[in-house]
């Protein structure tokens, strides 16, 4: 009936289907030529946008030569290296002027900016700032400090891209509460720093202002999505910063950069952006500085500070939890800075792990987790094995499809208008599947690449609000389940890995995936922060070559292309508390950075008294670390398998076997013991040397015994436990004798090997030696310096058999290239040191 009157209402008309066509035909090409115009236009806004930054730096340049101009005396060396907490003391004394800061960090982040291309934006507005700052009332904790923030933190005038063209042109209309709190602190920003596209990378390139790399090397990346702030602090170039955090964007900039960075509990600070279902903080147009609601993926967002030293982070996080903080964003919980906590020097019971299972990082990583174990073990604190549960659960049905519920589509609106960078168009092309293409992936590739099956799936994303409903439980159910396995152990922190060291350009958006390590904890809602503390070495790098991964798969093989030629590059480590107690961590972080600075310096120390006989030994040394880089290896094949047998009721069967003889059987005891070092007695601390001391060998290429020279000490052969350290290096020291000493040849446990082409974790002694125990630090000095031991002048301590298979001395011109493993024995019975036991 309706249909009928309609068509009475309607004139007649007959449509000709060549009509039709044309008419299709130009809708169509109206559509593209609009399509096309809109991208012409975002392209000329992003020259415009460049053009605009070589206009700021210009002034920003002009303004600092007049500053030198006028003020030559300034010490821009002396401002540079002080720490932050020592600048602002010399800021409230008035001993240096906010003006000398200013201008020395802006001239320092120019020059810093030419060399890495981390500098977005000049703030013009921070001249200004310096006068409101001198007038304030009380001067802030953060008083005259220049600092700088990342691109989308909204600074009122100034555009946050977040990395594409669509954004330019829509300055933000106010401060975010973050930047008005930094203010009211006396904290003047000065720069914006660049950015990856879209902020889902954790590269740091985009198409409006280009790729930054890393000062230390530009080679590799400075991390991302925050790596414009690691690369400006790491080249000191910025004193203070601050970033986005959602999987790790604060942590794995600080971690290739070796800086310290913190990713504070959810809503611990306020944010100053929005986090929408695109993997990072994306801004509202055309006013993006309100925040919106956060958590609606169930993976938290947050902004955190970045800076070079623990202390840094402290006294930002002081100033930051303040009464202004809670009055301009009364949704942050009021809870002020507690110095008791951070204060504190109470014994803490540490959890520890080398790997989450999922993501096995490279060896110096692991190696960094365990030498800071063993530091903390010795000032008094308790370390306890911890496993994360079911981390590829986490990483693919938590955190990838909880960013990506929709299955990327919001995310993949925001390039309908913007080219995608080269650097994430394997990401990006992941995304654009269909869904069913997606899913007949998934099922072909779940045989040879389970992982990557997984991650397809995730990327797929929930299309029903019971599945979303479902999706939430599940996280609920895998915090409990975390909690109480971090309650049934009592513990205080955890100690874990970093994703590092430092990628090679181009490498993290084809590994998404390797940022387990950092998710976790985001999926969690943890504070957790990341502390430097040693550097990759060249056995790092020959440990990398037999690198394999837990799976053996594409990503694996990629992950050691990206992490190669890293020598000298930071290693960090991870440092985690429980929600709401960030002073527990920084406390924590702090606890970890003195240590490893005390390590260093002792390191350094030893270098320069014994740097003469280094010199001779160069090539000595580097056999040894390519010995140790096999010994690490098979140690992380054991402790895998000790990891394995823990979750299972097999380690029963493990113990009972270890009473039966074999070398097999030998390893896994040694296994059990690293991996339980609470229940191990006196002799059993994993942190204690079985050192050989010898008197300097010189080998004659003719004649089948050593001489020795008792004037030089020159060769040690340093035996350690493979899970404490795994880098077994000839040491030039001459420690002193240790009298208590317990010698038990009923237990032969250590033996060096030469021929072997793999180092056994479990060495024996021959019976015409005295049996050592790996954990009983035992030296054999020189005979000077033993009242016990006779010795004949004609004959050396220590005689080299050359016929024996196990030992094997090559001559290279005057110097003695010692192996790694060298068994040595009294050429007398006589000559023995007569060791008194306990």
């Amino acid at each position: 009936m309706i249909p009928e009157k309609m068509r009475q209402l309607l004139p007649e008309v007959e449509l000709d289907p060549s009509v039709i066509s044309v008419l299709l035909c130009s809708s169509t090409v109206a559509f593209l030529v609009l399509k096309w115009m809109v991208k012409k236009l975002v392209q000329q806004k992003m020259w415009e946008a460049r053009r605009n930054r070589v206009r700021a730096l210009g002034q920003m340049e002009e303004a600092v030569q007049q500053f030198k101009q006028e003020n030559p005396e300034v010490q821009a060396s002396r401002i540079l290296s002080l720490p932050l907490v020592e600048l602002v003391k010399k800021l409230k004394e008035d001993s240096l002027s906010p003006e000398s800061v200013l201008y020395t960090y802006m001239d320092k982040a120019l020059e810093v900016n030419r060399d890495v291309n981390c500098v977005t934006d000049f703030i013009q507005e921070c001249v200004h700032l310096l006068q409101e700052v001198r007038t304030q009332r009380e001067k802030g904790l953060l008083y005259g400090v220049p600092i700088s923030i990342k691109d989308p933190i909204g600074y009122e005038g100034h555009v946050s891209t977040c990395g594409l063209g669509q954004y330019l042109g829509y300055p933000e209309r106010e401060d975010s509460v973050l930047v008005k709190v930094l203010k009211k602190q006396g904290a003047i920003p000065f720069v914006k720093t660049n950015i990856s596209q879209c902020l889902i990378n954790y590269d740091c390139s985009n198409l409006i202002f280009g790729q930054t790399v890393n000062p230390l090397n530009h080679k590799k990346s400075p991390g991302g999505s925050s790596g414009g702030e690691g690369a400006l602090i790491a080249g000191g170039g910025s004193v203070l910063g601050f970033g986005t955090d959602i999987g790790g964007s604060i942590r794995l900039p600080s971690s290739f950069c070796g800086l310290c960075g913190l990713k504070p509990t959810g809503n611990r600070l306020s944010g100053p952006v929005s986090y929408v279902q695109t993997g990072e903080p994306f801004l509202q147009r055309p006013s993006r500085s309100e925040p919106l609601a956060t958590d609606i993926n169930h993976v938290t967002g947050m902004v955190g500070p970045m800076a070079r030293d623990v202390d840094s982070l402290a006294l930002c996080m002081r100033a930051l939890l303040c009464d202004d903080m809670f009055r301009l964003d009364p949704t942050v919980p009021p809870l002020p800075f507690n110095e008791a906590v951070y204060s504190s020097s109470t014994p803490l019971r540490i959890g520890y792990y080398d790997t989450d299972g999922y993501f096995l990082l490279p060896p110096c990583m692991r190696r960094a987790v365990h030498e800071t174990r063993t530091l903390l073990q010795e000032v008094g604190h308790t370390l306890i094995p911890f496993v994360p549960p079911r981390i590829d659960y986490v990483m693919n049905e938590l955190f990838m499809k909880g960013l990506f519920a929709d299955g990327g589509a919001a995310l993949l609106e925001k390039f309908e208008l913007d080219t995608v960078d080269p650097n994430s168009c394997s990401q990006i092309n992941c995304y654009r599947l269909p869904f069913l293409l997606k899913k007949i992936l998934a099922f072909l590739t779940k045989p040879l690449f389970p992982r990557f099956s997984s991650y397809l799936n995730a990327l797929c994303g929930v299309w029903s609000p019971k599945e979303f409903s479902e999706l939430h439980a599940a996280l609920m159910i895998y915090r409990r389940e975390f909690l109480s396995g971090w309650r049934n152990l009592d513990l205080d922190v955890i100690l874990c890995p970093v994703l590092g060291p430092a990628f090679t350009l181009g490498y993290p958006g084809r590994l998404i995936a390797a940022v387990s390590s950092t998710m976790l904890y985001n999926v969690l809602n943890f504070p957790a922060g990341v502390v430097p503390v040693t550097t990759v070495t060249e056995a790092d790098e020959e440990n990398l070559k037999h690198y394999t991964g837990h799976y053996g798969d594409p990503w694996d093989r990629r992950l050691r292309q990206a992490v190669e030629g890293a020598v000298g590059l930071p290693v960090a480590v991870q440092c985690v508390a429980l929600p709401w107690q960030e002073e527990l961590c920084l406390r924590f972080m702090k606890e970890v950075e003195r240590l490893a600075q005390g390590q260093k310096k002792q390191t350094e120390e030893n270098l320069q008294h014994g740097g003469a006989q280094a010199d001779v030994h160069t090539e000595g040394q580097s056999d040894v670390q390519a010995q140790a880089s096999r010994t690490t290896v098979q140690t992380n094949i054991l402790m895998d398998v000790q990891r394995t047998l823990a979750q299972t009721d097999l380690v029963a069967d493990v113990q009972t076997d270890v009473q039966k003889p074999g070398s097999q059987t030998d390893l896994l005891a040694d296994v059990q013991l690293h991996g339980h070092p609470q229940s191990s007695g006196p002799d059993m601390q994993p942190g204690v040397q079985t050192q050989l001391t010898q008197p300097d060998t010189e080998t004659q290429p003719c004649q089948p015994e050593t001489q020795t020279q008792p004037s030089q000490p020159d060769v040690q052969t340093q035996l350690t436990q493979p899970e404490v350290q795994p880098d077994v290096q000839t040491q030039l020291t001459q420690p002193e004798v240790q009298p208590d000493v317990q010698t038990q040849p009923s237990q032969p446990d250590v033996q060096t090997q030469l021929t072997q082409p793999e180092v056994q974790p479990d060495v024996q002694t021959q019976p015409s030696q005295p049996d050592m125990q790996p954990d009983v630090q035992t030296q054999l000095t020189q005979p000077d310096i033993q009242p016990d031991v006779q010795t004949q002048p004609t004959q050396p301590d220590i005689e080299i058999q050359p016929t024996q298979p196990d030992v094997h001395t090559q001559p290279s011109q005057s110097d003695v290239q010692t192996q790694p493993d060298i068994e040595t024995q009294p050429s007398h019975p006589d000559m023995q040191p007569d060791v008194p036991t306990a």
